[in-house]
């Protein structure tokens, strides 16, 4: 005999989806000097919001994107990326030096899943807030899966 109990509790491990992820790669350039944030395997890695060295996590519907992953223990610390219809942001943070801008991105939604997309930006320029230091960020490139939109 199977209790009520029992039967919502299975049912319910069978609906528990996989956290978002983020696979991809960002090449910013500031004072002649090359960083990078790669997930691993050229960008092909896909991270969670939990993994050690970098992380990542998302969020994607009716026209709104958040993304952001970072590396725990790089210079290059932090890529956030932000998209309302017509206001697209990205903010990256330097050695705990944040710098911004109002840079185009691209979102390619994929036709059988609407919060699996393929993003990607640049090249813009980011400035440091107050003194106008530009930070150059030459790409971005990522692979979003599983980024419902709570």
């Amino acid at each position: 005999m199977i209790t009520l109990g029992a039967v919502s509790a299975s049912a319910c491990l069978c609906c528990i989806a996989d956290p978002p992820s983020v696979a991809g790669i960002v090449t910013v350039a500031l004072d002649g000097e090359e960083l990078i944030i790669d997930t691993g395997d050229g960008g092909k890695r896909p991270v969670i919001g939990t993994d050690d060295t970098v992380s990542g996590i998302c969020t994607l519907g009716a026209g709104y994107l958040g993304m952001w992953v970072q590396h725990h223990t790089a210079k290059f610390e932090t890529l956030d990326m932000m998209d309302e219809p017509g206001h697209p942001h990205i903010t990256a943070e330097i050695a705990g030096t944040t710098y911004q801008g109002g840079c185009s991105i691209t979102i390619e939604v994929q036709r059988n899943d609407p919060y699996e997309a393929d993003v990607s930006a640049g090249p813009c320029d980011l400035f440091r807030p107050f003194d106008g230091a530009i930070l150059r960020l030459e790409s971005a490139s990522f692979r979003l899966k599983g980024c419902w939109d709570d």
